[in-house]
């Protein structure tokens, strides 16, 4: 199992959290600080120069995370704590909530999908995406291409001929789409909730 620790990203001048990614367990792929501006809007809109970036162990701290606010010292690169318990502005509790949605949705991609026609299991991270869409094009450039094997988690190398192909990148794209579709649900309530209380019952 991959075990990997929070990243914080914030303001390099004033120390303000801009992003807390949380920590993640399981079947879980390391994002670069590139793919992270990308995925996440409060990095999306800044120029990276004046942003910093912690990355922290798995675990570490994680019983101040869930009980205090903080900010980074961004000369000592060290966490200030708020030692006293408070409510979070509801904005920033909601930029939480949307981040952690946002994450648990890429986890559930990349985590991979069972095929219902092959009945095989496949992985789904962005590598894998990149393999599924480049075979899909070979079939499409090359007619006479009738088959190809592709690797799975259940049952190591398989054939699978160019219609059975054809059928599983549609099922992987319906895996992708019906999760995203599901991301931003759960974020409109999340946008729409007035109180803490409505938008810690929103869980993915």
């Amino acid at each position: 199992m991959q075990y990997i620790g929070r990243k914080i990203y914030f303001d390099k001048q004033s120390g303000n959290v801009l992003v807390d990614t949380g920590e993640r367990a399981g079947a879980v792929v390391e994002t670069t600080k590139e793919q992270d501006f990308q995925t996440y809007k409060a990095l999306a809109d800044r120029v990276p120069e004046t942003v910093g970036c912690l990355q922290l162990e798995y675990g570490q701290d994680s019983d101040k995370f869930a009980q205090y606010l903080y900010r980074v010292d961004p000369e000592n690169l060290t966490i200030i704590w708020d030692l006293t318990p408070q409510t979070a502005p509801l904005e920033q509790v909601k930029i939480a909530k949307i981040d952690f949605l946002n994450n648990e949705c890429f986890k559930d991609i990349y985590a991979g999908f069972t095929s219902a026609s092959t009945g095989h299991t496949f992985r789904f991270n962005e590598e894998d995406q990149a393999n599924f869409n480049q075979q899909g094009t070979l079939f499409l450039l090359k007619p006479d291409l009738a088959e190809v094997q592709w690797k799975t988690e259940d049952a190591g190398i398989v054939t699978l001929t160019r219609d059975q192909f054809i059928q599983l990148v549609i099922e992987a794209s319906e895996h992708k789409q019906k999760l995203i579709t599901r991301y931003w649900e759960l974020k409109a309530q999340v946008e729409a909730a007035q109180t803490k209380e409505e938008i810690d019952a929103i869980n993915w």
